[in-house]
Order: C-alpha cells, then structure tokens, then sequence
C-alpha cells in the first residue's frame, strides 16, 4: 500500500502575549508554512477569518478560553498585506441583540479599530442550511459568512474540554453553526463523546477552513476540575487542522486521550491524524520539551440503550419544542424581527409578531434577543398532543372516597 505524503506543520516558540513576541512566532510561522500564505490567498480574494469569542459568557483574553487577539491582529494583517478584504467574527447569538459586549470583552473590537478590518456577526449575515456526511445529524446551520468568502482562515485557541479532550483547529470551526442550533448538536449526545467528536469533525469536513492556525502560548487546562492556564509557549499553522490538533496534543501531553475529532477527521480522510506522517518545521520538533498539563474531567462513557436512543433523538427532533411568541406579552417591539437570519417572523393584527414555523429553523435568535420573554420555547402540534397524552397516562389513580352507604367491600 502506497503511504501517504507527510503533512506540514509549521510551528515556532512562543512565550508571552507581546506584539513583538506574536509577531516575530507568527512570521517565522508564516515562513514555514506549506504552501505559502500568498499562493493561498490572492489579491481580492473576499477572506473570512474565523476567530473565537467562548461559548458562553463574556470571556477575556485573559482566561485563554478565546482567540487572543494580537493573535487574530497579526494574522488578518499579513492577510491584509497580501491584498485581501478581511472579515472576521465567530457566532455570539447568546448575547441576542448585545453583540458587542462580547466583541469588546474579547479584544476583538479593537482589532477591528487598528486592522480596518470588518468585524461581523454571524447571524446578520443570513444563514443556510448545509446537508453533512452523516446519517444524522444531516444537516447544520451554517451562517452565510462562510460561503460569502473566497478563502476561509481558522484562527484557534487551544485548551482542554470536556467530552473530547481537546478543543482546537477543528473545533473551532463549529462556531459557525449558528445558536442554539450548536446546543441541540451537544444534546444530541449526552455522555457520548465519540458520537459528539464524530460530529465535529463531520462539520469540519462539510465547512473546511483553507489555513488554520492554533494557538498554544499559553493553555487552559484540568476543564471541568479546576481552570488552570499553564504556559507552553508554541504557535502552529498549517492547512490541515486535523495535523495541528494532533501535535498540539502531543505538545501538552493528551496524546493518550481519545481526541475524537481527530480521529474522525483521519478516518474522513480531511487531515493526518498520525503524529510519524506529520513533519512539523520551524523548530527541532524531536528535541523540544513536551508537557504533560491536566487532563480535562472525563466521565464515564454512557453507552445509550436503544431505548435512551431513540427517545433522545425524537425530543431534539420531531418532538422538540419550537420557538413561538406570546401574544400577550409581545410589546411589539420588532427587535426579533430584526434579528432574525431567515425573516420568519410576520406582523399580525394588534401590533404583536407571529413566528412561522415552517420557515424557523430554530437558531434561538429570537428567545435571545426578546427582552420581555415573549418569545419562548412550547411544544406545538404532535409533540403538545403527545405529551398531553403521556402525561394524562402517567398520572396516579385517585381512590374512590369511601361511602358509608355502600356496600362493603366483599358484601
């Protein structure tokens, strides 16, 4: 059997969150990158830049949960110096219509002030429906952002996580799914991290990124124990997430964990998961000191039953609750209208809103964004009628109240 071509890493030593440390790591990154960034990206070329702003909250740079951004700085502006327009954003759908809070907690606002580049949110820009690899979930909802550029650049952090081990070039990549539409995805497979990794990296090979680069300057380690941001000191580029995840996770010492989207991304056949076929360039990678941080908390893998199976795919799919809005509380505001990425939300008599289910696609913009709650989660059609069903099956039998003009009992 003919082995494959090694994959290129290009990696440099990196030890602090300095402009001139961030530049001088990613230049010599850029040097060895294979191929180069100019044959990559083209003068004109539309690039969205696909950074990371943390899955919930408002995170600092400071908890290296996020993209630091002299990282993101210094990569849009050699994008920039190559002659591209320059994008860049991640999905902040949970902050509903606050979207630049998160951008300033971040950092990222200021860099779009000294790059000029635009900073966008997902969700403005529209979303579509793409059909994945898998038999399911088939399909994700993907903002308009990725297919409105001509090259994509990942942009990662690195850090522990729960569930798959690692978060890195591939993950990344799931911020642009759009919403709570990630969130169903996560409870499509509770305790199942191999399903759940298998997913990512199925998203990954659906929405591939042309250039990645991943961040380990420093890392979050011990997620889902205690939090702890240890330095390692490297900078990774390459056009194969998949080789990056695989020697950031031979550098901090997970090389034992089953990264799942790793593997699955080898097996898919969208980047080199075998550390031997990978040649990382730009340092003496043989010699380098490897840590070994904290593993992130691991539960016990929960194999579901076929019982547990399929009720947990009919909840999260024909028998979910959708998203509807409550007349009586509805000021009629519009701010969901607006926020809305499919406009499926239509004016009705006495100024209120209607959402139309048949167009929603549940991203939760509209749950995020109404400040009034009347725009909330109910269970409609089958799944209401089903579950007045069950619920009426499952209540207790009350005894009859005793008589003393009936017959007793046996009498």
């Amino acid at each position: 059997m003919t082995r494959a071509l090694p994959t290129h890493v290009a990696a440099a030593v990196n030890r602090e969150y300095g402009v001139l440390s961030i530049e001088r790591a990613l230049r010599l990154v850029l040097d060895n990158l294979a191929p180069a960034l100019p044959s990559i990206v083209k003068r004109g070329d539309r690039v969205l830049v696909k950074v990371n702003m943390g899955c919930s909250g408002f995170r600092s740079p400071q908890t290296r949960l996020t993209t630091h951004p002299l990282v993101a700085e210094t990569i849009i502006n050699a994008l920039l110096d190559c002659g591209a327009v320059v994008v860049f954003g991640d999905d902040v759908a949970r902050s509903g219509k606050y979207c630049g809070a998160i951008h300033e907690a971040t950092g990222m606002l200021d860099v779009a002030k000294k790059t000029g580049a635009k900073l966008i949110d997902f969700v403005t820009t529209g979303v579509r429906e793409v059909r994945g690899g898998l038999h399911h979930p088939r399909n994700y909802l993907v903002t308009n952002a990725y297919f409105d550029a001509d090259v994509v650049v990942n942009v990662a952090n690195c850090r522990s996580h729960v569930g798959i081990g690692l978060s890195g070039a591939i993950k990344n990549m799931f911020g642009c799914v759009v919403g709570l539409r990630k969130q169903l995805i996560h409870n499509l497979f509770p305790g199942d991290p191999k399903s759940f990794g298998r997913t990512i990296a199925d998203i990954y090979r659906t929405i591939p990124a042309q250039v990645s680069f991943l961040d380990l300057t420093t890392v979050a380690e011990g997620a889902g124990i205690r939090l702890n941001v240890r330095p390692v000191g490297l900078i990774l580029g390459s056009t194969d997430a998949v080789a990056l995840d695989t020697v950031a996770a031979h550098a901090i010492g997970f090389e034992r964990l089953s990264i799942w989207p790793s593997h699955f991304g080898g097996l898919f056949g969208v980047g080199c998961n075998v550390i031997e076929d990978i040649i990382v360039s730009g340092l003496d990678w043989q010699q380098l000191s490897k840590l070994r941080l904290e593993y992130p908390y691991c539960a016990p893998e929960k194999i579901p039953g076929v019982y547990d199976h399929i009720t947990t795919f009919l909840n999260h799919t024909l028998l979910r609750p959708r998203p509807v809005i409550d007349a009586l509380a509805c000021t009629g505001c519009g701010d969901c209208v607006q926020r809305c990425p499919v406009a499926c939300i239509r004016p009705v008599s006495g100024g209120t809103y209607k959402i139309e289910l048949s167009q929603c696609v549940d991203c939760g913009c509209c749950l995020k964004t109404c400040e009034t709650g009347a725009a909330q989660l109910q269970f409609v059609g089958l799944a209401k009628a089903l579950r007045v069903v069950m619920n009426a099956s499952l209540q207790p039998v009350q005894p009859k109240a005793w008589n003393p003009l009936d017959p007793a009992p046996g009498g």
